[in-house]
């Protein structure tokens, strides 16, 4: 079975760490890295985050930090 290659680019929350557990598991998805940018939290929480949830499965596909911010407005992060 050919597997699909994939990169991720998240700011995993709790719904994005469930697409990274999913992901991981799927037989048929090669997940090549995993991005997280700055989007309802800082880049560096949304990275410490991704760290955690890759950690607990036992993954290991690079990491990239992106952005700290969106693009076309300002940071807004949650309470």
């Amino acid at each position: 079975m050919d597997r699909t290659p994939i990169v991720i680019d998240c700011d995993p929350g709790h719904d994005d760490a469930i697409a990274l557990v999913l992901a991981c598991a799927s037989p048929s998805l090669d997940l090549r890295a995993v991005t997280v940018t700055g989007g309802n939290q800082t880049v560096e929480k949304t990275l410490r985050n991704l760290r955690k949830v890759l950690s607990y499965i036992g993954a290991r596909p690079p990491l990239g930090k992106g952005a700290d911010k969106p693009m076309l407005r300002g940071l807004e992060t949650a309470a």
